[in-house]
């Protein structure tokens, strides 16, 4: 996965006042770790905000650039959203080092028609991403997953997918990752209810609410 260059500027000082100046400024308030200590910094969100859109953003390498963070690298490993403007608040870096495998969860992009599916199974997705285990340098977007051989009654499980060389399932258990069954009964009609069945009388006056009646006419008598 391509690199991107990201600015990062350090930040004195933490507590709600000071990343709440940073936003109104139009800073983004974030921590760098992993590696060592952990450092806070600020960086402008629009980048990040274009990385947690892009389909595998939050898997490509940064490079960051600044003062005191020259030649080392991170990936966007968590984040924090406003609920009701939906604006970025603050980030979290995860430092590494891209020399060494690490773990990621990427996105399973299933591809084709399933035979079954032309036949009136469904398909049916049970795992939308996977965790795996490579360089930072060689994290893909998406791993293919080809449905196009099953048949009803057919599945796909993690044991049985090709990943790219250099990649490593993380996974000890094997996890079904898609299959195509049988299309859905039609639910049986609702049995009709038998003569000894008495519903509740909605529009009879409960003994409570006849007490809360009477005692509004008695209210009203007083007056």
């Amino acid at each position: 996965m391509e690199q991107l260059n990201l600015n990062v500027e350090m930040r004195n000082g933490t507590g709600k006042s000071v990343t709440r100046k940073l936003r109104a400024m139009g800073k983004l308030p974030g921590v760098v770790y992993g590696l060592g200590k952990s450092m806070t910094v600020t960086v402008d969100p629009r980048p990040v905000k274009k990385l947690l859109l892009e389909e595998g953003g939050r898997n490509k390498t940064l490079n960051l650039k600044g003062e005191g963070l020259e030649g080392r690298y991170a990936l966007i490993k968590d984040y924090m959203i406003d609920p009701v403007s939906r604006e970025l608040l603050h980030v979290d870096f995860l430092e590494i080092d891209i020399n060494k495998k690490i773990e990621v969860t990427v996105l399973l992009n299933f591809v084709g028609k399933a035979a079954g599916v032309g036949e009136g199974g469904v398909l049916n997705i049970v795992e939308r991403n996977i965790a795996i285990r490579c360089l930072p340098t060689a994290i893909p977007k998406h791993i293919d997953v080809d449905v196009s051989a099953l048949q009803i009654g057919d599945s796909i499980h993690l044991d049985q997918l090709a990943l790219p060389a250099g990649i490593e399932k993380v996974s000890h258990t094997n996890p079904t990752l898609v299959g195509v069954v049988p299309p859905a009964k039609e639910e049986e009609a609702t049995p009709a209810l038998t003569a000894s069945a008495e519903p509740e009388v909605i529009t009879a006056k409960k003994p409570e609410a006849e007490a809360e009646a009477g005692a509004e006419k008695k209210e009203e008598k007083k007056k």
